[in-house]
């Protein structure tokens, strides 16, 4: 999974001292604004249980414990979970991290009152099997947040040197990918898990549906435009409020997110 500023660097491939440089921006501007954001919508006082999805070093995870949550996450590949412990000596924050993947999260049902994926759903290789386990650890009233690529927008991060990607055709899409892994991992990060996945909102509504979800917010219903200000603030309200703004809002945008509610 590939973060802004850091384009052609797969995030679960970061140094520690990447991934505290990564952490203080997480801490101190991320994460506050996401749990004011989802607290509108989900119960989530402090010790709530929180798993995160592709955890990578676990910089969510420590910012989380740091905000009083019971911060567990999964990770698919063994080198950032070591990473991970060295990012706990340094922070003296423990994170839980097990090898795992979306598609076959190692926990009981019910065990969750929030689940996170940040930059993640399009690497797996399966999202709705990714959407039944969460929709399956979450206990009643729980939410699944995941912030993902869009296929709507024609620029993106997860490959270089292919203009207008998420517009090709999905199994083109693929075939890009499957190339770059094996012949130009430059392209992609050096990630073995490039974005096969591409997402447009009415899409995602219908496979949070099949997965058993009762409530999917998109992201722009999350936001209270107060907290905004000059034309972030405009553009809040008239995707709001404007009949047909949202699917501009749609197509201006690089990505999608939701908050799927059990």
């Amino acid at each position: 999974m590939n973060e802004p500023g850091d384009k052609q660097k797969a995030s679960e491939r970061r140094t520690v001292d990447e991934a505290l440089a990564a952490l203080e921006v997480i801490e101190k501007r991320h994460v506050p604004v996401l749990l004011a954001r989802l607290r509108r919508r989900l119960d989530l006082p402090p010790g709530s249980e929180v798993l995160e999805i592709g955890a990578a070093q676990g910089t969510y995870l420590t910012a989380l414990t740091r905000h009083g949550f019971r911060a567990r996450g999964v990770e698919p590949w063994p080198p950032a979970i070591e990473v991970s412990k060295e990012l706990s000596k340094r922070t003296g924050v423990e994170t839980d991290i097990t090898l795992g993947r979306g598609e076959e999260l190692p926990f009981e049902s019910e065990s969750f009152d929030l689940v996170l994926a940040i930059s993640v759903m399009e690497h797996v290789q399966d999202p709705d099997a990714v959407f039944r386990e969460v929709q399956r650890v979450l206990r009643p009233g729980g939410g699944f947040y995941f912030y993902t690529g869009s296929a709507l927008h024609p620029r993106q991060v997860e490959i270089a040197g292919f203009p207008l990607f998420p517009w090709y055709p999905d199994r083109l899409r693929r075939r890009i990918m499957r190339w770059a892994v094996e012949n130009r991992p430059d392209l992609i990060g050096h990630t073995e898990q490039p974005a096969w996945n591409w997402f447009t909102p009415w899409g995602t509504r219908r496979a949070l549906r099949r997965a058993g979800f009762s409530e999917a917010v998109e992201r722009w219903d999350l936001v209270d435009p107060d907290e905004l200000s000059g034309r972030k603030r405009l553009g809040s309200l008239a995707v709001q409020r404007v009949p047909g703004m949202r699917i501009v809002g749609a197509f201006a945008s690089g990505a999608i997110a939701f908050l799927a509610i059990k």
